[in-house]
């Protein structure tokens, strides 16, 4: 792979946002000589972090990389590069994706040792030899599958990779909604639905009782969370696998309901009457992965 130009996408650590920001009384003052258990973990972290941000810029500057390094919060135009590196764990890359059409993406995690990382190919003091075989063209990047939604019938502008949870705003209130796959179609009372790819089957979808499939499997699966159970009411649509091509439908029976979208921070309301189409995207991700994956 011929490398134009390197977007670095980096996370800012907890310790940075909690202790070094916004300076949470929870934790000791700077100038105190004691330091708890949690904040030194924090700390830690946050160093061994930075440290890996330093050697991605490094090697990319001993390779004659031409690169841009910016905080996973900043806006930019992502088109004039042709590889995009996340810095940080699972959820900087799950970012970082997103905004990711043709390019290559490729996950380098900051520290291993406490930031889940599957879609990491590298973490701390491995990014160079990672870089090299990027260089000589001893990689194959793998197409994995994104998800396509349309919200009434019109494409909302961020492809899927992970995952897509549909619950009330309020996580005590009852979610209600209407679910179709293929000709069948029943009206769910529960706590949410997942939604996910294949590659986001060994997450929340898995802990409520999914399937994990193989990251290549352009499969959608849904799971419906805690189904409410009154007499003489009996669900089909209880969770599974759609068949190739299949879209799944639902369709909102409250007023507060929400979208989230690969995790927390992004979402959007999906309210009473508004209807969701998942379908595969005809844009899958080229990730940079190692072999085992």
């Amino acid at each position: 792979m011929k490398i134009r130009n390197v977007l670095v996408i980096y996370k800012k650590s907890a310790y940075e946002i909690h202790v070094l920001e916004h300076k949470n009384p929870l934790f000791r003052e700077m100038d105190s000589k004691k330091e708890s258990i949690e904040e030194r973990r924090l700390r830690l972290s946050h160093e061994l972090h930075y440290e890996t941000v330093k050697e991605v810029k490094r090697v990319l500057e001993e390779k004659e990389v031409p690169y841009k390094a910016v905080y996973r919060s900043a806006k930019i135009d992502v088109k004039p590069y042709n590889l995009i590196v996340s810095v940080g764990g699972d959820g900087t890359f799950l970012e970082a994706a997103r905004r990711v059409h043709r390019q290559a993406i490729l996950g380098v995690n900051s520290d291993p040792g406490h930031s889940v990382g599957s879609f990491c190919a590298a973490g701390r003091g491995q990014f160079g030899k990672l870089l090299d075989s990027v260089l000589k063209r001893h990689w194959v990047a793998r197409k994995i599958n994104r998800l396509e939604l349309r919200v009434n019938g019109k494409v909302l502008p961020y492809r899927v990779l992970n995952d897509i949870l549909f619950c009330h705003r309020n996580p005590a209130a009852m979610s209600r909604y209407w679910i179709r796959v293929g000709k069948l179609r029943e009206e769910h009372r529960n706590s949410g639905l997942w939604v996910s790819t294949a590659a986001g089957s060994t997450g929340a979808i898995k802990s409520a009782g999914g399937r994990v499939l193989p990251w290549e499997s352009r499969q959608i699966q849904y799971w419906p969370r805690e189904l409410y159970k009154w007499h003489g009411w009996h669900y089909r649509l209880t969770g599974g696998l759609l068949k190739e091509g299949q879209k799944l439908v639902i369709g909102s029976m409250i007023r507060e309901g929400s979208l989230y979208l690969d995790g927390p921070h992004l979402s959007t309301r999906f309210s009473y009457g508004d209807t969701l189409e998942i379908s595969n995207s005809p844009f899958p991700l080229n990730i940079i992965l190692p072999k085992h994956r």
